[in-house]
């Protein structure tokens, strides 16, 4: 019996064996045990029997010991065990594919039988592996993989242990089978080096426990596997990599890529072709059905769709990913100083998803993807609509290619066609819903045969058009700061998307997203066609959405970053960088970011100074960035409109000041021919013909559609705003607008070819072009100016850096260029000031920037609110006893409060009614703090349930819907106008809403009353009216006066929450209302034209402003300045141009190096340090000509600014309190670096009003100063001292000759004619200039005409066949009545005459029946 059993064993096993024998078999048949030793497998076998990739091939395949247990009476339920000790295996590529054989694996060898005990047998088999070696050999490297406890068991659908019945689900009904299966390993080791560059550092990785869950289906007819689903789960993964490491593992993918693109290519074909078979969609095109499947209703086909194996796919699924990054020393590091040992950054990595379908149709739905929301992810419905352009595309092409005619009626593939790129635009613009149908809809649509043959065709292989996707997703990631040596604290955030942080609440929480989203979702498309058809195909599509992010600007990073992905580049680019450029891979690119946020902090604090900001917050509420021209403000109009807007500037096109001759020119020919559609990459073959199915498929190619340039990117920002954040005389989260928002575009163009090629040398590397349409709004105060100023070093900081390391890595001595231009319609900078006559509120200047007045809120407020106009009239007052007092004109101002423009609170006023008071000193507990939080938030619930109306000339602006408030706020911030401003930042009314909580509203700050609202959660109305008094006491209590009724208060629970102790004054300033007088100066800067360009180590700003106007305020409160500020872009009116063209003002700055030379002895002293150790520094320094590349001021010292102004036909009127306070707020806190500039003055008038106090008891008032400049010159050298002189002209020195008796007549006549010739060339050149920019605009308007009369003829076309469609539609009514008649004329003389002839009554009952 065991030698029977042994000789079967031997006849089957032989297959797969080498030196298979009789004795190397212990076997005990009546136990169910057996074990094998020695067994070595046969690798041809084995290689086509596991279905391995064509580019590999197993060499030697090696067990030491197989042991098995059958349990023959329970074999239906108790799964056969399979233990192996030690296995190892060796695989090495093959230089050409090997030839797939046409056998399917495994079921092969079984035959295509149904499925039995046999195979449930096989299938429910237990493995265990003890350790599994696997050495992979190749040309370029040397790998090994050892796993350790390596488990295969058959699991239920669930996935827990079970009887062996309940690991598979059979459908009858479907005829199918579902079989689980888990794989798990214990850990596995992973080791590899390099066989060509010994200098790779070898790679190391070790993972933890893993397992693996597989589903596989069946069919139950023949076995054949229809399709299987993947899952890999990794326990938390820490991974410490150099840059050498990572070098080594991109060349060793690098040196695979090839061959595993050339073999997945032809594996995908034949695949497909036999997955596009059991597709549903597939089978529904067939049998020309819906997309819907059949309904199975039993339970079993319920429980069997719902784990369901639709298509294959791959998954990878990690709960946490930790990775450190660390720079071996060498030439990849950074040269700043505190990166020179080098530096570690930190990625964390929560939740992270891979996906991967690689036979999905392409027309079919999304909705049995794992975990996937179709309806919720925009990527479909773009999907949908280029897939649907394609078509139309190519169906057009087809139509064109035909030389026949065509038949009257048009076929309905080309009907649909047509109709598909008439309405590509409309496609993008529907909704979710809609756009999830357009896949069905057009497969309905191109199922219809046509008489075409050729149609027939395309249609049919269009219908097989397949994809592969690749989905990313990361629920939570943090980027860490780099950490240095010298920064060993605990490291914070760079760049993170945190749902919970421990202190503050993160963006999600901040503006209430899902629970489910992700914050990163990305999504990689390719297209193919199964079996070998060469059609044409969509471009691949990459699609990235970014949810809430937050960026902490870090320079340290940012060097760091730059430093290390270069150094990756170049490793990689550095042997055929040309070729790779030039053939880059053609992608339609879609990156989508929501509310990302960049903050720029503070470098130190500043206690003293509580008006200073600790960061900047540029925020916008939606990004985009895509090289696909579509509707959504990318396409060739809106270029187009940006271009138009380019052409109407001076200083783009010209030559004069402040441009120079070497510069480079913002506008080129390439945005120019993108937007006409010139620049295509290559264009259909001028000879198609589509007369013969094989006619046509000798021409079409996979790229054949592939014509439109990829290369001009467009990224949108709608809108974008800056606040600051942390001054603590607002409160420590309430933000202070620095620039209001404002929708930008911004269109760029790369240059990838290199430097020799270029033809045109005025042409930079990356061209941007800025298009902005609306009034962009600025204000800023003397603290918030020291902000920028010390910002403004950290850049230049960071760029001078970025270039120095750019150069050292690329070897190259001067790095690329960049140009960015942009044309802003109007600026309105407003400078915040302390007021110097604090009583005379709103008194002077025209303030119609900063409109509406208060005075109209409070009438609109008493007329919706007879309550609040009738209740006793309350003022809030603090003492400020500690303070020096100034009274002037019956104010109270406090002396120390004007200079450091700190005061926080309201002016007492002595009043006569009985107030309900408040009361506080420092030593506040709890339950004061909850007294204070209440007292200040009824005017958040005034401001939201009156109805509000800001007027501004005629125009009524209303206020946003009422806001709900967020619980975890330890404070109320009150800010009406942030409120009032999100209404602009695009936000939905969700994120309005949530957003506006956050900064909650007072009233406006011309009203002293102060109001409480009981219940914050609640939409209660009771209210009570307090003030601020004196702190007195230690408890804080309400001193309610008996003839004043107010309704009982409720503590809000939102409120009732731990808060830090504070100090008394800070925890004041956090819930207090602003209240302070200021006086503030706004310049109305009409069509001002920027370009910055950088080439090398030098750049320059220019900047040319076309006319200014200027409005002051002396004395206004900072609450109510805000409100105005908020609403100033909503009525904004431009200012008139000058008619001869002129321009008010031309500036440019330009920053290069002191001496040309500097730039080489940089050059040399990197490739030193890149060369050499750090730590010869000083034989650095000497081969450098003492330039020391690791001292940053030194290094600053090499650079040098140079600033030159020319200021023209200047009408301006000040006050000279407006004059001073501009000086203060220009005042920085040291001691800068003189700038040398020079300053042009010509035809300037200034106005200036004294409306200080006169220092003398005996002055006579104030008297103005008129001051007219014809023409000034005001210089300025390296020592700081100015020189200010007129400008000599020829004809002052006439006058000095005249005046000379002794001068020769002959040189004052030479010198008159080149006064003459002078003035002659001045004119002539300012002919030509008007003549260059009316040239310009009659441009601009001869386009606009041809626009218009492009329109008219299509209006009037459109007219025409309206015309001749309503009557055509009359003349198809009449014939129709007509024939109606005719047929009753016919029936009535058939009638007649069947009735008159013989056998008439016979006939006529006959044609009745009939």
């Amino acid at each position: 019996m065991v030698s029977i059993i042994k000789n079967q064993l031997l006849k089957h096993l032989s297959r797969f064996t080498k030196n298979l024998s009789a004795d190397k078999i212990n076997l005990s048949t009546f136990k169910g045990e057996g074990e094998l030793t020695n067994l070595e497998l046969d690798e041809i076998v084995l290689t086509d029997l596991l279905e391995l990739p064509s580019w590999l091939r197993l060499t030697s395949a090696w067990c030491n010991k197989v042991s098995f247990r059958i349990q023959w009476t329970k074999l239906k339920s108790v799964p056969i065990l399979l233990k192996l000790d030690e296995v190892h295996i060796e695989v090495e590529t093959c230089e050409d594919l090997r030839n797939m054989s046409s056998n399917q694996g495994l079921s092969s060898y079984a035959g295509p039988t149904k499925y039995s005990l046999i195979h449930k047998v096989i299938d429910g088999i237990t493995v265990n592996v003890n350790t599994v070696s696997v050495t992979f050999k190749s040309p370029a490297f040397i790998a090994s993989v050892q796993m350790n406890r390596i488990v295969v068991e058959s699991k239920s659908a669930t996935w827990q242990r079970c009887d062996l019945r309940t690991t598979r689900l059979k459908d009858p009904d479907r005829g199918q089978l579902l079989i689980f299966k888990e794989l798990e390993w214990q850990t596995v080791r992973i080791e590899a080096q390099s066989t060509k560059d010994t200098n790779l550092t070898p790679l190391r990785l070790l993972t933890n426990q893993a397992r693996c869950l597989i589903t596989i289906k069946k069919r139950i007819s023949d076995c054949f596997i229809m399709g299987s689903r993947l899952i890999l789960i990794l326990d938390d993964l820490l991974w410490v990599l150099t840059d050498s490491q990572l070098k080594a593992a991109l060349h060793f993918i690098d040196s695979l890529g090839g061959l595993i693109e050339k073999a997945t290519m032809l594996e995908r074909k034949t695949k497909a072709a036999r997955k596009l078979e059991v597709l549903p969609e597939y089978q529904a095109q067939i049998s020309q059905q819906s997309r819907t499947k059949n309904q199975f209703n039993t339970p079993i086909s319920k429980l069997f769709s719902k784990y369901d194996v639709v298509e294959t796919s791959y998954h990878f699924w990690s709960q946490r990913i930790d990775l450190h990054l660390c720079d071996d020393v060498g030439g990849g590091r950074s040269l700043h100083p505190d990166l020179r040992d080098g530096g570690a950054l930190q990625i964390s990595l929560v939740k992270f998803y891979i996906d991967y379908y690689p036979y999905h149709l392409a027309m079919a739905d999304r909705k049995d993807w794992v975990k996937y929301r179709e309806n919720a992810t925009p990527h479909s419905q773009w999907l949908q609509q280029s897939l649907s352009s394609f078509r139309s595309q190519f169906m057009d092409l087809i139509d064109s290619g035909r030389t026949q005619h065509s038949p009257l009626t048009r076929s309905q593939g080309n009907v649909t066609g047509s109709a598909t790129k008439s309405s590509g635009e409309t496609l993008e613009k529907n909704s979710q819903s809609q756009g999830a149908n357009v896949g069905s809809q057009e497969q309905k649509k191109f199922q219809g045969s046509s008489g075409n043959p050729v149609k027939n065709y395309v249609l049919e292989q269009l219908a097989k058009l397949m994809t592969t996707c690749i989905i990313i997703r990361i629920d939570d990631f943090t980027l860490f700061k780099v950490t240095t040596s010298s920064r060993k604290s605990v490291p914070k955030e760079f760049i993170t998307a945190q749902t919970r942080k421990k202190r503050l609440s993160g963006d999600r929480d901040r503006f209430c997203l899902p629970e489910d989203l992700t914050i990163l979702h990305a999504e990689f498309t390719y297209y193919y066609y199964p079996g070998d058809i060469t059609f044409p195909l969509p471009p691949p599509k990459f699609y990235v959405q970014v949810n809430p992010i937050q960026v902490n600007f870090d320079v340290c990073s940012c060097l760091w970053f730059n430093s290390f992905l270069l150094n990756l580049h170049h490793s990689l680019m550095k042997k055929d960088e040309p070729a790779n450029l030039k053939n880059m891979m053609y992608f339609d690119v879609k990156i989508e970011a929501i509310l990302p946020r960049i903050v720029f902090e503070n470098q130190q604090d500043y206690p003293n100074q509580k008006d200073r900001p600790k960061s900047l917050h540029i925020q916008t509420s939606r990004a985009s960035i895509t090289n696909v021209r579509s509707v959504e403000r990318s396409s060739r109009a809106d270029l187009a409109q940006c271009l138009n807007t380019f052409q109407m500037g001076q200083m783009f096109f010209g030559a004069e000041f402040p441009s120079k001759e070497n510069d480079f020119h913002v506008v080129t020919d390439k945005f120019l021919a993108h937007c006409a559609g010139t620049d295509n990459i290559r264009s259909a073959p001028s000879n198609f013909t589509s007369n013969s199915v094989n006619e046509l498929i000798r021409q079409l190619h996979r790229e054949f559609l592939w014509t439109e340039a990829k290369d001009v990117w467009c990224c949108n920002l709608e809108p974008v705003w800056g606040d600051f954040f942390g001054a603590r005389a607002v409160g420590q989260n309430r933000p202070v607008p620095f620039f209001d928002a404002f929708p930008l575009t911004f269109w760029c163009h790369m240059n990838l070819e290199p430097v020799t090629e270029t033809k045109n040398t005025l042409s930079a590397d990356i061209h941007g072009l800025a298009y902005i349409s609306n009034l962009v709004s600025v204000q800023i105060n003397h603290y918030q100016y020291l902000f920028l100023l010390r910002l403004s070093e950290v850049l230049s900081e960071l760029t001078t850096y970025l270039a120095i390391d750019s150069n050292k890595i690329l070897n190259v001595e001067s790095g690329g260029s960049l140009i960015i231009g942009a044309l802003i319609p109007q600026i309105e900078v407003t400078f915040v000031m302390p007021s110097h006559t604090p009583g005379k509120e709103n008194s002077g200047g025209d303030l119609e920037s900063v409109v509406p007045d208060s005075s109209s809120i409070a009438d609109d407020f008493a007329g919706s609110s007879s309550a609040w106009h009738n209740s006793t009239q309350v003022s809030a007052k603090v003492d400020f006893s500690i303070k020096k007092m100034n009274t002037s004109n019956d104010v109270e101002t406090p002396q120390s409060e004007i200079s450091s423009m700190s005061m926080d609170f309201a002016h007492p006023v002595v009043i006569e009614q009985p107030i309900v008071t408040f009361k506080q000193n420092g030593n506040t507990d709890k339950r004061e703090n909850v007294q204070t939080s209440i007292a200040h938030e009824k005017p958040h619930m005034i401001t939201e349930e009156e109805s509000l109306s800001l007027k501004q000339g005629g125009d009524a602006i209303q206020k946003p819907n009422k806001p709900d408030l967020i619980s975890n706020t330890p404070f109320i911030q009150n800010n009406f106008n942030v409120g009032l401003s999100s209404m602009r930042k695009g936000f939905s009314n969700l994120m309005t809403s949530i957003d506006s909580a956050l900064k909650a509203s007072p009233e406006d700050g011309s009203s002293d009353t102060v109001s409480m609202r009981s219940d914050l959660s609640s939409d209660s109305e009771n209210y009570a009216l307090i003030t601020l008094q004196d702190q007195e006491k230690s408890d804080g209590i309400f001193a309610v006066d008996n003839n004043i009724r107010i309704t009982a208060v409720e503590e809000a629970s939102e409120v009732v929450e731990e808060t830090p102790d504070t100090q008394s004054e800070k925890s004041i300033d956090s819930v207090c209302k602003r209240k302070d007088i200021i006086s503030v100066t706004t310049f109305k800067l009409s069509k001002v034209e920027f370009i910055t360009q950088s080439s090398g180590y030098s750049s320059a700003i220019k900047v040319q402003v076309s006319n200014i106007k200027n409005n002051e305020c002396s004395s206004i409160p900072w609450d109510e300045f805000q409100t105005k500020f908020s609403s100033r872009s909503r009525g904004w009116t431009e200012l008139p141009s000058d008619s001869d063209c002129r321009t008010c003002i031309k500036l440019r700055l330009d920053h290069d190096l002191k001496n040309k030379e500097d730039s080489l002895r940089l050059f040399q002293a990197c490739q030193s340090i890149k060369n050499n150790s750090l730590e010869d520094n000083k034989i650095i320094k000497e081969q450098a000509n003492d330039i020391n590349l690791l001292d940053k001021q030194s290094i600053m010292d090499l650079f040098e600014d140079k600033l030159e102004i020319n200021v023209t036909d200047l009408t301006m009127t000040l006050s000279m309190s407006s004059v001073t306070g501009l000086a203060d707020l220009a005042e920085d806190e040291i001691i800068p670096k003189p700038i040398p500039m020079q300053i042009y003055l010509e035809r300037i008038f200034l106005h200036l009003n004294e409306d200080r106090p006169p220092t003398n008891i005996t002055s006579p008032g104030p008297i103005p100063i008129q001051l007219n400049i014809s023409k000034l010159r005001i210089g300025r050298d390296l020592s700081g001292a100015f020189n200010i002189e007129p400008i000599v002209t020829i004809l002052d020195k006439s006058n000095s000759h005249k005046l000379n008796p002794s001068g020769n007549n002959q040189i004052s006549k030479d010198e008159e004619r080149e006064i003459e010739l002078n003035s002659l060339r001045q004119t002539s050149k300012q002919l030509k200039s008007d003549n260059e920019e009316l040239k310009r605009r009659l441009g601009t308007l001869e386009r606009l005409s041809e626009e218009n009369a492009k329109l008219l003829r299509i209006k009037e076309e459109s007219d025409m066949i309206k015309t001749h469609y309503n009557s055509a539609q009359e003349n198809i009514a009449l014939l129709i009545k007509e024939k109606q008649v005719l047929r009753e004329t016919i029936t009535e003389l058939q009638n007649q005459i069947m009735g008159n002839g013989p056998g008439g009554s016979n006939r006529t009952s006959w044609s009745i029946k009939r």
